[in-house]
């Protein structure tokens, strides 16, 4: 959860950096490049680090568990694909993305290059996102867990203002915790008793 924290606060940071830029060039050139190029570094900073964690946490443990989840019920096998392909590759193409940034030099081909990287990686990001909606619906749906409603909401709201991604995870993971606690506590199914010998024919 702590890793789309710090993929908000980079991609907001990004977009700070951008409209100050933006904004404060025209009329005082050395200050705008110079707020651009501070939010530029600690964005990058924010985003290699944010998806470094949410890597480890998708590759060790969520994403495994949603395709053993569609293993077990085939309706969770799309949101299973769309989490995989785009989460995953998505925060591969960020990082690389954040990474080319540190040594694009100023040269004009690298940063198109490191641009068209990120906005595929944002792409694949939103195509995550819908798996991780159609994963809290379906949740709710088997579950009646008012929660997996409220993380479905969030992750939609979280396509255009990312910061909902973490208040998501945050309730993702606390009715994921209520499901595994309902689990545990469900009564064991009745097993058939053995009959004894039946009686001889006549």
């Amino acid at each position: 959860m702590i890793a789309w924290l710090f993929i908000g606060i980079g991609l907001s940071l990004t977009l700070i950096g951008v409209l100050t830029g933006a904004l404060l060039a025209p009329s005082h050139p050395g200050l705008g490049l110079g707020e651009a190029m501070g939010a530029r570094a600690a964005m990058i900073v924010v985003v290699i680090v944010g998806a470094i964690i949410a890597l480890v946490g998708l590759l060790g443990y969520f994403v495994p568990g949603v395709e053993k989840l569609a293993e077990t019920n085939p309706e969770f096998s799309t949101a299973a694909t769309l989490i995989r392909v785009g989460l995953f590759y998505g925060q591969i193409l960020l990082l690389i993305g954040a990474l080319l940034i540190v040594f694009d030099f100023g040269i004009p081909i690298v940063f198109t290059v490191v641009i068209l990287i990120v906005i595929i990686g944002f792409i694949l990001n939103i195509i995550g996102s819908i798996g991780l909606v159609i994963l809290s619906f379906k949740l709710n749906d088997v579950e009646k867990n008012a929660l997996y409603l409220a993380a479905g909401i969030l992750y939609i709201i979280a396509i255009f203002v990312s910061l909902a991604a973490f208040v998501a995870w945050i309730l993702l993971y606390i009715a994921l915790g209520d499901s595994v606690k309902k689990a545990r506590q469900a009564p064991p199914p009745v097993q058939p008793q053995p009959t004894g010998p039946l009686p001889p024919p006549v």
